[in-house]
C-alpha cells in the first residue's frame, strides 16, 4: 500500500499543527494562582488605673480617693473646718496604655457637700513643687506621650475650706450650719477623664 504524498501532507500539516499550537499555548501560559489569609494585628492596651483602681470597668473611684488633713494647733488632724488644708493623692498608673493619651482633671464641691467652699487651691506632680491656681478649682491637665516611657504619675491636689471673706460663698453662719447635722460631710466632686491624643 502506498501512501500518497498527499495524505501525508495532511497528515504532517495537522501534526504541525498540533505542534505549532502546543508552542503558542506555552508561550502565551499564565500563571493563575489565587490565596487568602488573615492579618493579626494586636489591639492597643488601655488600661489605666488610678489609684490602684481599672478605669475601664469603673467609673467610680470615689472609695480610692483618700483625703488627708495633717493639722495644726488649732484643727484637729483629719477633719475639716475653716481654714483647714489637706490634699488628696491622684496615681495613675498607665503601663497598659499603648498610646498617647491626655488627662484633665476638673474638681469642684459637690451638690451635695455640706461645705461649698471646699475649694482646690494647687497641686504638685511626682512630689515637685506645688503650682497654686490663680484661681480655685482650675483644671489639672497634661498631655502623657508614649514616646516619654512614663508608666506612672503621681498628682497631689491640695484642698481648703476657703474662709476668705472677699472669695467664699459662705458666711459663719453658714459655716456654723454645716456642722448642725450629725451626717454632715464636705464632699469634693473630681471629674477624670483620658482621652487618646494623636500627636
Amino acid at each position: 500500500m502506498k501512501i500518497s504524498k498527499k495524505f501525508m501532507l495532511i497528515v504532517l500539516t495537522c501534526i504541525l499543527l498540533v505542534l505549532l499550537m502546543f508552542l503558542i499555548s506555552q508561550v502565551y501560559a499564565k500563571y493563575i494562582t489565587s490565596v487568602s489569609g488573615n492579618a493579626s494585628i494586636t489591639i492597643s492596651r488601655w488600661n489605666i488605673k488610678v489609684n490602684d483602681l481599672s478605669i475601664k470597668n469603673n467609673s467610680d473611684i470615689s472609695s480610692k480617693i483618700v483625703p488627708v488633713f495633717p493639722g495644726n494647733d488649732n484643727i484637729a488632724s483629719n477633719i475639716i473646718a475653716p481654714t483647714a488644708e489637706g490634699y488628696f493623692d491622684l496615681v495613675f498608673d498607665f503601663t497598659d496604655v499603648d498610646v498617647s493619651f491626655k488627662y484633665d482633671i476638673n474638681i469642684t464641691a459637690d451638690d451635695s457637700s455640706a461645705v461649698s467652699d471646699i475649694v482646690a487651691t494647687g497641686y504638685s506632680i511626682d512630689g515637685g513643687n506645688k503650682v497654686t491656681f490663680t484661681d480655685f478649682n482650675s483644671p489639672i491637665s497634661d498631655t502623657i506621650k508614649l514616646s516619654d516611657n512614663v508608666n506612672s504619675r503621681t498628682i497631689r491636689v491640695y484642698v481648703m475650706w476657703n474662709d476668705d471673706p472677699d472669695t467664699s460663698s459662705m458666711n459663719n453662719i453658714d459655716d456654723t450650719a454645716s456642722t448642725l447635722k450629725s451626717d454632715s460631710s464636705a464632699i469634693l466632686k473630681v471629674s477624670i477623664g483620658f482621652t487618646q491624643v494623636a500627636e
